[in-house]
């Protein structure tokens, strides 16, 4: 990596997601994921955003990570750590006026991700464009 832009690491796992700086400091490139980074493991396997160029937000959270991009109107694709690999894609649905009613991810730490005990993940997304949060349920 040239430039480093966004760090997470999931202590419960030990594991190191870090994102390369994309074509300035507000976007992400290839993200790279090391599993047992402590005990001195450096092998990773990477990915690039389903947001592509306009990637700029990371987050994490048990076996995803959870990527949003400036221009993406609060879409957020998920990708699994063991591999890499794309898993879906989150969209703003209907009850918040869908895509067309919903702003960029324009901020660095847009994304926030959490996965409850009973294995249902909640990923946040920062929206202002009508003064909302975004709020994704998901269980896998």
């Amino acid at each position: 990596m040239n430039k480093v832009a966004r760090v997470v690491y999931l202590d419960e796992s030990d594991t190191l997601i870090v994102a390369e700086e994309g074509s300035d400091m507000r976007h992400i490139g290839r993200v790279a994921i090391c599993r047992g980074y402590l005990p001195g493991s450096r092998e990773t396997v990477s990915f690039l955003s389903g947001a592509g160029q306009e990637a700029g937000c990371v987050a994490a959270a048990r076996d995803y990570v959870f990527t949003g991009g400036w221009k993406e109107r609060g879409r957020v694709f998920v990708n699994r750590l063991t591999d890499g690999a794309a898993v879906g894609v989150f969209e703003p649905g209907p009850t918040v006026g869908g895509i067309e009613n919903t702003g960029w991810i324009d901020i660095l730490t847009g994304t926030s991700a959490f996965q409850r005990q009973d294995g249902e993940y909640l990923v946040f997304v920062e929206e202002d464009y009508r003064a909302k949060v975004l709020l994704y349920r998901w269980k896998p």
